[in-house]
């Protein structure tokens, strides 16, 4: 692992320790070979908001999400959620709440420390918040289907390739 890769490591784990630190919040988590919110790479994967369910890895959910990463070639992708704190689906919807800013400086921290090429919303929520509130991430965001989308469609045959045009601006 690089110098750089490894700083960069090494402060997502600090802010690993400030999320488990904070009751309620959660992080994706590492599998492997899916390194989870402790991915360094340049491609930076944001959903609105973890759901209040758990996530084990056998649920069809993250095997979706999971699996494809690694299929499209995005396994060191950081992934993250734009507001930490668990909620039910779709919440950020209804208004933000009050502490909403304070996650978005978090999520700024993650950022610096990052410095991505691309950044890809999971899902129209998470695209539509940082399109309105993250100006300065506008030229590097991209779009791709929300998991539990594609779960409930039946489109998992299609989501490869939804996630690679997403991420590497590519059509296969």
């Amino acid at each position: 692992m690089a110098s750089s890769e490894n700083s960069k490591r090494k402060a997502l784990l600090e802010l690993a320790h400030q999320i488990d630190a904070n009751r309620n919040w959660w992080r994706f988590p590492e599998e492997t070979p899916i390194q989870g919110f402790l991915g360094a790479s340049s491609i930076v994967i944001v959903g609105d908001q973890p759901s209040t369910s758990s996530w084990p890895e056998s649920h069809p959910n993250r095997r979706a999400f999971y699996d494809t990463l690694k299929n499209a070639e995005a396994s060191d992708a950081h992934l993250t959620d734009l507001y930490k704190k668990r909620g039910r689906s779709s919440a950020l919807r209804k208004g933000l709440p009050n502490d909403f800013q304070e996650h978005l400086s978090f999520f700024r921290r993650e950022i610096k420390i990052l410095q991505p090429t691309r950044v890809v919303a999971v899902g129209k929520l998470a695209y539509d918040l940082m399109f309105q509130h993250l100006e300065e991430l506008r030229p590097m965001l991209g779009l791709m289907w929300h998991f539990s989308f594609v779960v409930r469609s039946g489109l998992l045959n299609q989501y490869e390739a939804n996630m690679r045009r997403a991420i590497w601006r590519t059509q296969l």
